[in-house]
């Protein structure tokens, strides 16, 4: 079940998007969304504090994630790599664990167009999706913050939500959309089932 505090965490988000009148050049940011995946695991789920270490865990500073969606260049090519933080996160409950720092200045960078993200808001939920006969075990994560263009116009100006998706010990999906005006994401079971079902349609298109 999702917690009053995530769902109210989300409402907040939501509430604090800024619209924007933004120049032209930026205007090819706004609306648009980042689709990446990499590897990805929750360190220690049981402890007061944990690492969610994005491959290589060798590293515990930062990993690599790939663009999974070039339907605007914008972001890059499919395929092209960029550097995602390790992010330190604070169990808030059973199944809840939250960004322990304020925010975190460039979590994505090495994007094209000297494109980063900062992060503001993260959390984490341990959720249970029904996909057919079976339950599936998922974490799923609330994310905000903004993209920071280098040479655009708008730096910082466009509040922009996603979600990240994984199994345990598994490989994660990710969207992150510039928001130019207020707009509501679905709740975290939502974005759960979303995502599985994603995965399950690459799955069978990677077979055919």
């Amino acid at each position: 079940m999702i917690s009053s505090k995530v769902l109210g965490l989300s409402a907040v988000a939501v509430c604090s998007a800024v619209a924007v009148s933004a120049p032209a050049q930026a205007a090819s940011i706004a609306g648009q969304t980042l689709s990446f995946n990499g590897s990805v695991r929750l360190e220690t789920p049981g402890a007061a504090t944990s690492l969610l270490n994005f491959s290589s865990f060798d590293d515990t500073t930062f990993g690599t994630a790939t663009v999974a969606d070039a339907a605007n260049d914008v972001f890059g090519l499919g395929g092209e790599a960029f550097s995602i933080g390790d992010l330190t996160l604070t169990n808030t409950s059973a199944t809840t664990w939250e960004l322990t720092t304020g925010s975190v200045t460039n979590w994505l960078s090495g994007l094209p167009n000297g494109l980063g993200f900062t992060l503001e808001q993260f959390v984490l939920e341990s959720v249970s999706v029904t996909a057919g006969p079976a339950t599936v075990p998922l974490y799923v994560a609330f994310i905000s913050g903004f993209f920071t263009p280098s040479g655009l116009g708008g730096d910082g100006s466009l509040t922009s939500q996603g979600s990240l998706v994984f199994s345990t010990g598994s490989s994660f999906s990710a969207d992150i959309t510039a928001v130019p005006t207020p707009a509501l994401l679905p709740g975290l079971v939502g974005l759960g089932v979303a995502a599985l079902r994603k995965r399950e349609q690459a799955g069978a298109e990677e077979e055919a």
